[in-house]
């Protein structure tokens, strides 16, 4: 019976079309039907005789004028069975649809299929004239992937027909399944047109072979799937499988005629099930006598009814039954009748040609009934146009339109073959998957409560081969299965890039908690609230507040010999260079960027450069002084704007010195790590020798400061400031020495940080105890001390005394009064 509801479904469709006054006023639509036997070949055969009257057509639309015909009467074309088709509803099946598409759209032709769903129908480029109301089978193999996602089964068996409905599918399934996490295991593929019963059990055994793999999909024809199921029993697998079936086999009777047993439980995947209104009692009033018009109608009665028609006689179809039939038998669902769901498709197809012509009709006819000349002759590619825009409403009462690729929207109802207590089976409708019309994607809803698997199993076993990997464990998948593994952890630090590998987390980054990815280990860095960081900076702070305060009593003392002795300008100098020390601590022990980074480098020599060029430039002068051999002759060089220049060109030194350094090495920020759970932000080369670049010079410079202390060291008491240079440069020199090493050797960035601020507040601090301080304590608590005699008084130098007093009488009108300056060998000035 295969095919007649669908005849019968377009014949009542049309008859209720043509009733409606709104559609095609004065026209009506009739139907040439032409059986395709499920048959590529023999539907192209039937094609060919009304495709023969298109070609006619045309010849006689766009004939040569000057052509006569041999009694000089002008050609006038044959009309014929085939001459008024505009369009071809069908093919059912997806190979037919496809064939005839490719033949159609060579004259233009628009085709709908109600039933045909293989995605190669899609190609609009290739398939210009082909629209369908069935979605896509890409629509189906998602609404498929969703049942198994929403059972959880991960591990099936796929089995499809080498046909382009199977192969397509099958593609549809793998492209999509990786989404899903599904694998499927064993696919099998049948040749329709090679295999025999022998094959069909061998892929039965194959299946059976994944004892885990319960499920089953089948994506094949109807009969393809018969032969399956058939397999299945005779290989005794009735209770083995669930199957999982596409819509070319859904709700086919004749599938599972006789192997009930063995499809039970089956979950299978239909465009829309929705019943034709008013078919059921339209088709049951059908009999032989009453329906003419289908010459098919009789051979379904007989088959039905098993049986045979007396005004037929004896036929090839009715020869095996010997009862005659009874003009009393009616049809019902008593007698095994039950409506096909998916009519409602083939009313879609025929309301979509009339509406389109419809429309057609109000464009060209202007309202005038009837089949106005423009329409006579209607132009394939302008109504396919028309379809392209036609809406309706469709049996449900919703807005139908074509999708840009010729498709119906997805509409999918699920249906679960079930076996009823009275031991008959129904196909059972469950659930849906379908584009909603408050959003772009399709949803499945499904109703698990009323799906069953067998009536004495309800409970849908499990279909997986192996348990689900815990966080941090990696998939070994085995070998000759592509879908079973064993579970293995991932080490400590090591993450999973997917789910089958593990790999170490780069340096500075941990795997988060389920280890899918590695994430920053937060940057660890020597700050303000470090307790080391709060012990030198207050060290720092306090030796800025001395700093500040020697400052300021030089600045009120100014004018007393014991701060003129030191030498106000170096003193200046030499102070800032003191306060700036105290300030590097600040900059070395806040966060490593490119700017602080850059600063450190700079300053860490230029400190002591800046300080040391200052001693040198002083102890040099003071040397020079009392150590020439004229000791009443003026010195070069040793005024104070003299000795900020000289002092000035020593530290440019350092400055260009520092300057290269940092063009050559620019300073930027560098992570270290020192365990697999550490990230310490540093700044380049901290962490090795190359920082004490800078110091070579400041060195040199210490190396001549001890000499000319030394060389000083009998002056007298107001500029013999010897011991103290002495004690600074020796106290510098142990602090380098206790503090290099450890900088050079630890291996703790916080360490190596804390000892460079400490060996420039050290140093300054030193320098700011040694050389100032003692003047400090004599300007403010000992001023008796702060005398010109006092700072000139030397028990060992006897020979400069007597020449500064000769020089003060010869400078001076009265030789007994002691002015307010003397000038002792030449230049120093008090």
């Amino acid at each position: 019976d295969e095919g007649i509801q669908q005849l019968e479904a377009l014949l009542y469709t049309l008859k209720k079309i043509n009733a409606d006054p709104s559609i095609l006023p004065g026209i009506k639509i009739g139907v040439l039907a032409l059986d395709s036997c499920d048959s590529t070949a023999y539907a192209l055969e039937q094609t060919m005789d009304f495709i023969k009257s298109f070609i006619a057509r045309n010849n006689e639309n766009y004939a040569n004028p000057q052509y006569l015909c041999s009694d000089g009467s002008s050609p006038k074309f044959r009309d014929g069975s085939f001459d008024r088709i505009v369009g071809v509803i069908g093919g059912q099946s997806s190979a037919v649809s496809i064939q005839l598409a490719n033949l159609l759209r060579l004259f233009k032709v628009p085709q709908i299929s109600y039933l045909s769903t293989s995605p190669t129908l899609s190609n609009k480029h290739k398939y210009e004239y082909f629209f369908r109301t069935v979605p896509s089978d890409v629509n189906q193999a998602q609404a498929i992937l969703e049942i198994l996602r929403t059972f959880r089964w991960t591990y099936v068996s796929v089995v499809y027909s080498d046909t382009d409905y199977g192969n397509k599918g099958y593609d549809q399934l793998q492209e999509l399944g990786k989404y899903y996490n599904i694998c499927f295991s064993s696919p099998q593929s049948i040749s329709v047109d090679h295999f025999g019963e022998k094959d069909y059990e061998n892929v039965i055994t194959n299946l059976m072979h994944k004892i885990n793999a319960r499920v089953v999909v089948v994506f094949a024809d109807k009969q393809t799937a018969r032969n399956i199921m058939s397999a299945a029993k005779r290989k005794n697998a009735i209770n083995r499988f669930i199957w999982i079936g596409s819509d070319a086999w859904c709700c086919r009777d004749s599938v599972v005629a006789g192997l009930e047993t063995v499809v039970e439980g089956a979950i299978t995947v239909s465009p829309l099930v929705r019943e034709l209104d008013g078919f059921s009692e339209y088709f049951t009033n059908l009999t032989p006598r009453t329906n003419q018009v289908n010459p098919w109608f009789a051979e379904f009665w007989e088959d039905h009814f098993r049986c045979k028609l007396t005004d037929f006689g004896v036929t090839p179809f009715n020869e095996q039954y010997h009862n005659w039939c009874p003009e009393t038998k009616q049809i019902s669902s008593a007698t095994g009748f039950r409506q096909t769901p998916t009519l409602h498709f083939v009313r879609d197809a025929a309301y979509a040609f009339a509406y389109a012509l419809n429309d057609m009709h109000k464009d060209k006819c202007k309202g005038v009934a009837g089949l106005c000349p423009k329409m006579k002759n209607i132009d394939g590619l302008e109504l396919k146009r028309y379809i392209e825009k036609v809406t309706f409403k469709d049996e449900a009462g919703k807005m139908f339109r074509f999708l840009p690729s010729g498709d119906a929207p997805p509409r999918y109802s699920i249906i679960n073959f079930q076996r009823l207590p009275n031991n008959s089976y129904v196909w059972k409708a469950v659930g849906t998957y379908m584009l909603h019309e408050d959003g772009d994607a399709a949803r499945l809803e499904l109703d698990i409560n009323t799906m069953v698997f067998k009536r004495n199993e309800p409970a849908f076993p499990r279909s997986y081969c192996s348990e689900p990997c815990k966080n941090g464990q990696a998939k070994l998948q085995l070998e000759g299965d592509t879908c079973c593994w064993l579970c293995t952890n991932c080490s400590q630090y090591q993450y999973l890039p997917d789910a089958y590998h593990c790999e170490d987390c780069p340096l500075g980054t941990l795997p988060n908690f389920n280890k899918t990815k590695c994430v920053p280990i937060p940057e660890a860095y020597l700050n303000y609230s470090d307790p080391w960081a709060i012990g030198v900076m207050v060290y720092a702070g306090l030796g800025i507040t001395i700093t500040c305060f020697v400052m300021l009593v030089f600045r009120i003392y100014g004018n007393t010999p014991i701060i003129k002795a030191a030498g106000r300008e170096l003193s200046y100098f030499l102070l800032s260079g003191i306060l700036l020390s105290f300030f590097m601590t600040f900059i070395i022990i806040s966060k490593p960027t490119p700017l602080t980074c850059g600063l450190t480098k700079f300053f860490l020599g230029f400190c002591y450069a800046f300080n040391y060029s200052a001693i040198v430039t002083k102890t040099n002068r003071i040397a020079r002084i009392f150590k020439r051999q004229r000791p009443c002759q003026k010195l070069r060089y040793t005024s104070p704007q003299s000795q900020l220049v000289i002092t000035s060109m020593l530290v440019s030194i350092e400055v260009l010195v520092n300057i290269i350094w940092l063009l050559y090495e620019r300073p930027q920020v560098a992570h270290v790590y020192p365990t697999r759970e550490e990230n310490i932000l540093i700044c380049l080369g901290s962490d090795n020798t190359s920082y004490l670049i800078g110091l070579i010079y400041p060195s040199i410079l210490i190396a001549f400061c001890t000499a000319f202390a030394f060389k000083t060291r009998k002056c007298p008491e107001g500029f013999n400031e010897a011991r103290y240079l002495t004690f600074t440069n020796y106290t510098t020199c142990v602090i380098w020495l206790a503090f290099l090493p450890l900088f050079v050797l630890s291996t703790s960035t916080a360490i190596r940080s804390v000892t460079l601020s400490l060996l420039l507040s050290l140093s300054g601090g030193v320098q700011l105890s040694c050389l100032f301080i003692p003047k400090i304590y004599i300007a403010l608590l000992k001023p008796e001390k702060n005398t010109k005699e006092t700072v000139m008084c030397s028990h060992h130098f006897n020979r400069n005394l007597k020449c500064a007093n000769s020089t003060q009488r010869a400078s001076s009108p009265n030789a007994g009064v002691l002015g307010p300056s003397i000038t002792v060998n030449g230049g120093l000035s008090l």
